[in-house]
């Protein structure tokens, strides 16, 4: 079912860089350039597979539970249900990389820091009784959380579930002993720090993006807030 492979973190291929050679110039300056499925498999990535990626409608996540749970019962109101979506995800060096599919060529939305990754194995009756029901040949599910999103990953069983939770956690110590300088001595892949730093670059153009929106809103609330007040009141003089 998933084409899912791990390697241990500290093996080294230093001759490949990327599918077409190495690195353009431009390629850190075009957000997600370079980052293709095929372009960090060829480096020989921690792990990666296909997964299911649980997408849960906005409006959905802020009803009451009764109201959800209606929603999942009532096949008329599909439209507003969490759904199940298949993903490719990449496991390379410092990042984790959601694509849409296996010829993707550049990543779906912001890539993951792994040093700031949590990773856990849930039970959606018990832990997530909000999702329902899990697709046909899904058992497992495991969760990948910062400190601004939760996202849920559906797999065939616990057991291809703990290998993506053992492949994170084992590439985030060794990210976190790399960032102290305790690993100097250690080998890292070329192609990998070649990836890490088109990673960096993507993850800090998102953040750009996001604080833009941000910004705009707020400036979209201030003129939202003075329209409504109304006229400044009049000042006679005299």
């Amino acid at each position: 079912m998933t084409d899912l492979r791990q390697r241990p973190v500290a093996m080294t291929n230093n001759t490949r860089y990327s599918s077409n050679g190495n690195p353009h110039e431009t390629d850190a300056f075009v957000p997600g350039a370079g980052l293709s499925v095929d372009a960090l498999v060829e480096s020989d990535p921690q792990n990666h597979g296909v997964v299911l990626k649980l997408h849960i409608p906005i409006l959905y996540s802020i009803l009451p539970q009764f109201l959800q749970r209606i929603i999942l019962s009532w096949s008329v109101f599909s439209f507003f249900a969490p759904k199940w979506k298949q993903r490719y995800l990449v496991l390379c060096g410092s990042y984790l990389y959601k694509f849409k599919d296996r010829t993707s060529t550049a990543p779906k939305g912001c890539p993951f820091e792994i040093d700031g990754l949590q990773v856990n194995l849930v039970q959606a009756g018990r832990d997530i009784p909000e999702i329902g029901s899990l697709p046909p040949g899904y058992l497992a599910i495991f969760t990948l959380s910062t400190l601004r999103r939760r996202q849920y990953y559906a797999v065939a069983d616990n057991e291809e579930a703990m290998v993506w939770i053992r492949s994170i956690q084992e590439a985030k110590q060794a990210t976190i002993t790399r960032n102290m300088g305790h690993a100097s001595n250690l080998p890292y892949p070329t192609a990998w720090k070649y990836f890490d730093s088109l990673g960096k670059s993507l993850v800090k153009s998102k953040d750009r993006i996001r604080a833009r929106m941000e910004e705009s809103r707020l400036k979209e609330m201030e003129m939202t807030d003075f329209s409504e007040a109304g006229p400044m009141p009049r000042v006679y003089h005299g």
